[in-house]
C-alpha cells in the first residue's frame, strides 16, 4: 500500500511539472525587439506579427522622411493663408511683412498657382535678330485667347532653346534665364505669358506697396513683354499705364519694353 501511495505522489508531481511547462507564455514581438510597424530595408520581420526590427540607418531614413513631410505640411499651412502681395523669401516661405533675418526674393501675385514676380526688371528686346516663328509655341492672334495663355514657363523654355539652337539673340529670354537669387538658380525664373502678365498688371498697386516696403524695383507705367507669340514677326506685350493688350515687332528697341522675371515656387 505504501509503495502505491509513493508512486501516486510522484506521478502527480510529474504531471504538475508538465502542466507548468505547457503554460509558458509565447514571446511577443516587442519583447524580442521588433518595434517598427512598417517594413524597412535591411530589417527582419517578427514571426508572430506584422512588426519589424529595423537597422539604425533605415530608422534615420524614416526620420528624415518624416521631417520632410512635416516641413511640406508647414508650407501648405502657410500657403492656406496666402495673399497677393505677400513677400516670398529664399526658403520658399511667404509672409505679409518683412521678416528680419530672412532674404526676400519676390512678391506673390497668384496664390492658387504659387507665382511671384522678381524684385528686379530690365528693359530688353524680345529679339534682335530677323523674323522667326518658334515651333512648339502657338501663334495667338486673338486678344481674348491670349489672355488665357498661362504657360509662361513652357513658352520661355521652348523659345530659349530654339534661339540657342538657331544662334539667334533673344535678350528678354536670356535675361530671365540668367536671373537668380538666394534660394534659386539660373533657369528657375521665366518670362510670363500674357495671361500671367495681365494678372501682374491687375495687382500692380498691391505689388508695388510691397516692393516699396522691401526696397525693391517697382512696376512702372510702361510696356512689358510677355512670352506669348503673335506671329513670326510680332509678340504680345501689355501697357501697364492703361492695361491695353498689344502686339509689336519682336525686335523693337530695348527701351520699348520691360522684362519682369516670374517664379513658380
Amino acid at each position: 500500500m505504501r509503495k502505491f501511495l509513493l508512486y501516486s505522489s510522484a506521478l502527480a508531481l510529474g504531471l504538475s511539472g508538465v502542466a507548468e511547462a505547457a503554460c509558458i507564455q509565447t514571446p511577443t514581438c516587442s519583447s524580442l525587439g521588433y518595434t517598427s510597424t512598417s517594413s524597412c530595408t535591411g530589417g527582419t520581420k517578427c514571426p508572430f506579427g506584422n512588426y519589424w526590427n529595423c537597422t539604425a540607418a533605415d530608422l534615420n531614413n524614416k526620420i528624415t522622411e518624416l521631417e520632410t513631410q512635416i516641413t511640406e505640411l508647414k508650407k501648405e499651412m502657410v500657403m492656406s493663408n496666402c495673399q497677393v502681395g505677400d513677400v516670398l523669401y529664399s526658403d520658399m516661405t511667404i509672409n505679409p511683412d518683412y521678416v528680419s533675418g530672412k532674404t526676400p526674393i519676390g512678391v506673390v501675385f497668384d496664390c492658387r498657382k504659387k507665382l511671384a514676380i522678381g524684385l528686379e526688371q530690365s528693359d530688353e528686346e524680345w529679339s534682335i535678330t530677323d523674323d522667326f516663328d518658334v515651333p512648339g509655341v502657338e501663334n495667338i492672334t486673338d486678344t481674348t485667347k491670349v489672355l488665357q495663355d498661362m504657360d509662361g514657363k513652357k513658352n520661355t523654355s521652348t523659345i530659349l532653346a530654339y534661339c540657342k539652337t538657331k544662334g539667334k539673340r533673344c535678350p528678354a529670354f536670356e535675361y530671365v534665364n540668367s536671373y537668380k537669387t538666394e534660394g534659386t538658380q539660373a533657369g528657375d525664373w521665366y518670362l510670363p505669358s500674357m495671361g500671367e502678365l495681365y494678372a501682374i498688371y491687375g495687382n500692380m498697386g498691391v505689388l508695388n506697396v510691397t516692393l516699396i516696403k522691401i526696397v525693391a524695383t517697382r512696376l512702372v507705367a510702361s510696356y512689358y513683354w510677355s512670352s506669348s507669340e503673335y506671329s513670326s514677326t510680332d509678340a504680345w506685350n501689355l501697357r501697364f499705364s492703361s492695361g491695353n493688350v498689344n502686339y509689336n515687332d519682336k525686335y523693337h528697341s530695348a527701351d520699348f519694353g520691360y522684362v519682369r522675371p516670374v517664379l513658380a515656387f
